[in-house]
């Protein structure tokens, strides 16, 4: 690799009994994780209450594939910096690469927690997801009697983090079989579901499915359209998941480019992989995500009782009334809840990984205690702590006003879309060559002539809605109606802000050499052991 500017020392990694990760995913391990953050079909049925008022058909169907399209752009652009960078720093250590040497550090580094604050909002929206869906369940099951209350939201929400940190923690060894499960536990929900409503409730003409559009925001029409991107925006968010795993993959490089744009058509259609051949996998593509929303446009008849159920989840309703039983109700809610805590466990791992990286390139307090690895579970279990203190703190929002949780929760979209948005922003700024002087002959995965034009792209998205979902939802405005996202937004920049001017001196930045030469050893040793394991087998 040419590298005219690198920051390199091994002074970055702290010397001591620390361990350090090891590479044991595979790309299909990577999809099914990826896959079970973003858990596309099941967020998009919980929007229909948000996306149905802001143009109805037109706007749940037409614009989440508009937001698949965008987001392939902008994943295939950070693609291929991950096939030039595979470091689990991720878009802030690429970033440091593309910026100039005045502003690599002070762009890396607000890149880093930008992307940081986004993933640790984010296991929270996942556990309180599974949570709902648990709820749910349970109002159905007892025939109403059970009541939800935020205090008893909160408290499944906490025993879904305690497990899914106790896994993360204890359970590293088992990871990549977890999430090959994860993967195939989804798509049988959505294939089970979709076959179930489809056989038992009514149907809608196909007029309502494909051209009914029905604006309630008091917005223009097309304003409304755009609003109602953000629920397709936040079910396709967390692919970045795969670049922060890099140091645990055997083959990154050529690995995570095709695991992030696999994520995202997984997301979007999602298939059935029975073969270890990924083109086999994607010419057998099944229902979910944008066939989903057809399913679900197709049978709901009765949109005023679904999104208005005492359960807060109108996909159950909608299960609900299309089977009339409470048993299929339950079962069908209690698999959607297990697919969130398997996207819980990603973020986790995802966030720590994060902290891990942030913290060995002297970019947080505690260096030596945040960056390190432990020596026997592989897994740098202080930064999994700190994800779990922070959610078990910052889920206590839920039992404050909506409005304040909601925006929280929403906040994780602008954070993590602005995130990977900005280093595609700043290569276009400096030009491509900035880009392919780090490129050599055998670089897996390259977007050649494509380039410029998916990187525009992705770069006009991201700006585009970032700016728009800060907007309230509908008209007129009032204080309990209002969109206060923007004002998360800007308490953790400010926050960023200060922590620059205290801190940001000591950040160093990524040591490539150091962590890309600790990965390839590993990986050179993992490739040695399968291959003894694979002699004594034969004998």
């Amino acid at each position: 690799m040419k590298d005219t500017e690198a920051h390199i020392g091994l002074d970055a990694i702290e010397t001591g009994p620390s361990g350090h990760l090891l590479p044991r995913l595979s790309k299909l391990t990577m999809v099914g994780m990826s896959f079970a953050i973003l858990n596309t079909w099941i967020a998009l049925a919980g929007s229909l209450g948000i996306v149905m008022p802001s143009g109805s058909s037109v706007a749940f169907l037409y614009g989440f594939i508009f937001c698949v399209l965008c987001n392939l752009c902008l994943g295939a652009s950070l693609g291929e910096m991950a096939s030039i960078w595979p470091t689990a720093g991720g878009q802030y250590h690429f970033t440091y690469s593309l910026c100039s040497k005045k502003w690599r550090n002070f762009g890396s580094f607000w890149v880093g927690w930008t992307s940081i604050v986004g993933w640790l909002t984010l296991v929270t929206t996942e556990g309180f997801f599974s949570a709902q869906f648990f709820s749910a369940a349970g109002v159905i099951g007892s025939k109403g009697a059970y009541e939800i209350t935020e205090w008893k939201t909160y408290l499944i929400f906490v025993a879904i983090l305690t497990f899914a940190t106790l896994v993360n923690i204890f359970g590293n060894k088992i990871l990549g079989r977890w999430n090959d499960g994860a993967l195939y536990w989804s798509i049988m929900a959505v294939v089970v579901i979709s076959i179930t409503i489809l056989a038992t409730s009514d149907k809608n003409d196909a007029e309502f499915a494909f051209t009914n559009f029905d604006n309630e925001t008091g917005w223009s029409d097309g304003m409304a359209w755009i609003l109602g991107l953000l629920q397709s925006a936040l079910s396709l968010i967390g692919y970045d998941v795969v670049m922060h795993m890099t140091e645990e993959m055997p083959r990154p490089t050529s690995d995570a480019p095709k695991a992030i744009v696999l994520s995202i058509i997984v997301g979007g259609v999602t298939f059935v992989p029975p073969f270890r051949s990924y083109l086999s996998s994607v010419i057998l593509t099944k229902n979910s995500g944008t066939a989903f929303i057809l399913v679900m446009l197709f049978c709901l008849t009765d949109p005023e009782t679904v999104l208005g159920t005492a359960t807060h989840m109108p996909i159950t309703e909608l299960v609900y009334q299309a089977t009339s039983s409470r048993a299929a109700a339950v079962v069908l809610t209690v698999m959607l809840g297990v697919c969130f805590i398997n996207g819980t466990m990603g973020c986790i791992t995802s966030a720590s990984r994060l902290l891990y990286s942030m913290a060995r390139d002297k970019g947080m307090i505690f260096p030596s205690v945040f960056g390190r690895i432990h020596p026997t579970l592989s897994v740098p279990i202080p930064a999994i702590l700190l994800v779990f203190a922070f959610n078990l703190c910052f889920g206590l929002l839920y039992l404050g006003p909506t409005v304040a949780f909601s925006a929280y929760a929403a906040s994780c979209t602008i954070l993590l879309n602005l995130s990977c948005g900005i280093p595609v922003a700043i290569l276009l700024f400096r030009g491509r060559s900035t880009l392919l002087q780090y490129q050599r002959p055998d670089t897996p995965f390259k977007l050649g002539k494509w380039g410029y034009l998916c990187n525009g792209v992705a770069v006009v998205f991201v700006g585009v809605t970032t700016v728009f979902f800060c907007f309230p939802a509908a008209l007129p405005v009032g204080t309990d109606s209002m969109n206060y996202v923007s004002a998360v937004v800007g308490i953790c920049a400010v926050l960023v802000g200060v922590y620059w001017v205290v801190y940001g001196g000591r950040f160093e930045g990524p040591k490539f050499d150091v962590i890309m030469g600790i990965a390839d050893e590993e990986r050179e040793v993992r490739a040695t052991s399968i291959a003894v394991e694979g002699e004594k087998g034969t004998r």
